[in-house]
């Protein structure tokens, strides 16, 4: 909405805005990092209000371990020109454990509250929680989607 005197307000919950990433039909995105890896699946989103309340979605249609691994995933953010971070109260979510080949969808979220309008980047990370071979974040044919929305506070 609009106030008086001219400034943009949205009333608290409305979505100003969405931004996705999304991928058909992917290759491999894997690792056989004991430590957390960049995923390269990021999306960008300039929030319109310094205080909005910006929620982060991650989902891919195939993730894969194989017998005894555990794939682990956190989200990570980048604001404006700083470092890339873990996001703030994040651990390493468990995604898949498997006693024997696992393939399976996987869904995880995030929130973030906004302190500026400086543009923010979000990332999926993820490792084998176990043993150094490989884990996929997403399996090759598989799709993603990494979708970023802002709502106002």
């Amino acid at each position: 909405g609009v106030t008086a005197s001219g400034t943009v307000q949205m009333p608290a919950g409305h979505v100003v805005q969405v931004a996705r990433t999304y991928v058909a039909s992917s290759s491999h995105i894997s690792t056989s990092s004991t430590s957390l890896a960049a995923s390269g699946i990021q999306c960008s989103l300039t929030p319109k209000f310094s205080n909005s309340l910006i929620l982060v979605d991650f989902s891919t249609t195939v993730s894969h371990s194989n017998s005894g691994d555990q794939l682990r995933g956190a989200m990570y953010e980048k604001v404006g020109s700083a470092s890339i971070s873990a996001m703030s109260g994040a651990g390493a979510y468990h995604l898949v454990y498997s006693n024997g080949v696992q393939y399976q969808p996987t869904v995880f979220s995030s929130s973030y509250t906004a302190t500026s309008t400086d543009t923010l980047m979000f990332e999926p990370y993820f490792k084998n929680h176990t043993q150094a071979v490989a884990v996929y974040l997403v399996h090759a044919s598989a799709s993603y989607s990494l979708t970023v929305t802002e709502v106002a506070q």
